[in-house]
């Protein structure tokens, strides 16, 4: 590890800006675009300035920022205990990011999505640091900070990151305040509008943070074991070198693309010729005129073209209208094609609502294609940059440099937790996926007509899981089964029903009702808990009868043999049903009787009904009564 002074980081940044300038040029020119910085069609003439460049970007951002995220840690075939410590990561990962994203709004900044979004559409980039840190109390708390990938300078190395350093500017209060250094000019005092570089540097042990001359944060240990920076560019556009190296340096503006790759130079010519057509709008208005005079040398006073102005003209003295200008012909045609091409490199101008008749679900899909090419790959940028925090964060965790963070948030089932989750809870987990499921428009009824024909008859084309999945697209195809089979629990036994009406009774509080429902409920219980009784009654005297005591199984009826003729068999002659006992008629033995109880007035319970009720509460099964 070197130890560097500010001097030598400062020679670190300057040297990565020489080799990275074309890039952070190509940056801050598409931060204008974005700005919708005004387009100048020369002095004197109309200028106009579309907004296409900042709502297509705009919508982009929205897409990330509101699509759905999930954060799973899959449980492959892992044991019950493993299976734990997975569901206890998930919650940790969801955790530090709602702890980091209430810290950066506390420094009225937006969300970590939020910036991620915005950097990947204008920048091309994304960048920042993922710590854990102490406070003064020795309690630890989550550091996310995204940075703006145009002031992150880096260099790799056999592994990775081989230093990072953010370069920002500030003021000498705002030094003051975050570090408690105040910071002098070489002869004087410096005013609290001067801007300061401020450099923040990591190395894979240490942080250090400094300006040109002055250690404003001394050498720290920073807790990770590598460089605490995320960095990464979008797209699929490698970093390539040129024939001759001396045009190396230009191919590393291609180097991670913003949303503007395709369409960069169609915005000027856009804007020129809606300018071109402004300007003939507002000649149309206020036509040139060609005033006569003998010596050439009179003006209009007045505005002509105001109502009821009155001009007045000498001998051999006259005011014409110049007549009015045209574009050319091909102009429309010109318009057309620019804007077809900023269709193609964009987003069509359907998905803004421009839709002049109704579109099918495979024009819908269609144009679901042409939006994924764009927005597809800043999700997978976002994801690599969650990723990448994740890792960061859960290395530092896991370390025993820490103690345990309670954390709260929202789980993938909507559920709020808060709860202590410790370093030996996540340490054996498994890796964390991150997946960005972008909200884009798509032909509903079609795919719900797709997946009823693909289910339908006595063998369906497609499990359900299958069509819940990859049909209609849904997160988590086995919650939404689970959540189907609760449903017809709720609804197949008669106990099920009325325990879901009772329940939403005493929710409502209508006591009066729960009450009907309760002894209804109580009905059916007794009902089953007799005719089971019942059966096990009957099924005892035959279970405890010795084997042959039991009847021979009867031959089938034959017919009585004649007159004076012994049987078949050698049974010898039998004797008359009419005399014959019921056991050797196959008759089973009548059940005892229970004994009657004691005489009680009407409406009095019977005996052990409230015990019944009693155990059937404790059960859970039904509520405590009022009386209860």
């Amino acid at each position: 590890m070197a130890n560097y002074k500010p001097e030598e980081i400062i020679d670190l940044v300057d040297s990565h800006y020489d080799l990275t300038e074309p890039l952070r040029t190509r940056m801050d020119e598409d931060h204008k675009i974005y700005r919708l910085e005004e387009f100048d069609a020369g002095e004197g003439y109309q200028s106009y300035t579309s907004n296409e460049p900042q709502v297509y970007a705009d919508k982009l951002i929205s897409w990330i920022t509101s699509a759905e995220m999930v954060t799973r840690v899959p449980y492959n075939n892992s044991e019950r205990e493993q299976r734990e410590n997975n569901d206890a990561k998930e919650r940790f990962l969801i955790g530090i990011l709602k702890a980091a994203d209430d810290r950066l709004t506390a420094k009225f900044q937006p969300s970590i999505r939020q910036q991620m979004a915005w950097f990947t559409c204008i920048r091309g980039w994304y960048a920042g640091r993922a710590l854990l840190v102490k406070n003064e109390d020795d309690e630890t708390y989550v550091d996310i900070q995204p940075w703006d990938p145009m002031h992150t300078y880096w260099a790799e190395g056999k592994h990775g990151l081989a230093w990072a350093c953010y370069k920002t500017k500030k003021t000498p209060s705002e030094i003051k305040a975050i570090w408690g250094v105040e910071v002098k000019g070489e002869n004087a005092e410096l005013d609290d509008d001067d801007a300061i570089d401020v450099y923040d540097f990591y190395d894979d042990e240490d942080n250090i943070v400094c300006t040109d001359d002055t250690v404003l944060k001394k050498r720290t240990k920073h807790g990770a074991d590598r460089v605490p920076v995320f960095l990464g560019p979008v797209g699929a556009n490698p970093l390539v070198q040129a024939i001759t190296f001396n045009n190396n340096v230009d191919t590393v503006e291609d180097y991670g693309e913003s949303c503007y790759k395709s369409s960069r130079s169609l915005y000027e010519k856009h804007n020129f010729m809606m300018s071109t057509m402004l300007e003939l709008t507002a000649r149309s208005r206020r036509q040139g005129l060609k005033v006569k005079s003998r010596d050439g040398s009179k003006t209009l006073e007045e505005d002509p073209y105001k109502e009821g102005s009155e001009i007045a003209l000498g001998q051999g003295e006259d005011v014409e209208p110049l007549g009015l200008l045209e574009m050319a012909k091909e102009s429309g045609a010109f318009m057309g094609l620019v804007a077809g091409e900023m269709q193609r490199g964009g987003l069509p101008h359907s998905i803004y609502g421009q839709l002049e008749f109704q579109l099918s679900g495979f024009a819908i899909n269609t144009l679901r294609q042409g939006v994924e090419t764009i927005l597809i790959p800043r999700l997978q940028a976002v994801e690599r940059a969650y990723r990448a925090i994740f890792q960061l964060i859960c290395d530092q965790y896991i370390s025993g440099a820490f103690k345990a963070m309670e954390l709260s948030g929202q789980d993938q089932n909507r559920m709020y937790f808060r709860e202590e989750i410790t370093p030996d809870m996540i340490k054996d987990a498994g890796d964390v996926e991150v997946s960005l499921i972008g909200q884009l428009p798509q032909d509903d009824m079609s795919k719900m007509s797709m997946a009823q024909i693909a289910r339908e008859g006595n063998t369906p084309l497609l499990s359900d899981t299958f069509i819940r999945d990859n049909i209609l697209g849904l997160q988590s195809a086995d919650a939404m089964g689970d959540s189907i089979n609760t449903q017809m629990a709720e609804r197949t036994l008669p106990e099920a029903q009325l325990w879901t009406l009772l329940q939403a009774a005493i929710r409502q509080g209508r006591e009066d009702l729960a009450e009907f429902y309760q002894g209804e409920l109580m009905r059916v219980f007794m009902a089953k808990a007799i005719e089971q009784q019942q059966m096990i009654a009957q099924a005892a005297p035959q279970a405890q009868a010795p084997p042959q005591a039991q009847a021979p199984p009867q031959a089938p009826p034959q017919a009585p043999p004649p007159q004076g003729m012994v049987p078949q068999g050698g049974g010898g002659p039998t004797l008359p049903p009419q005399v014959m006992p019921d056991a050797m008629m196959g008759v089973p033995p009548v059940a005892p009787t229970a004994p009657p109880g004691p005489s009680v007035p009407p409406g009095t319970p019977r005996p052990g009904a409230q015990g019944t009720e009693a155990r059937l509460a404790n059960m859970g099964l039904i509520p405590v009564g009022p009386g209860g």
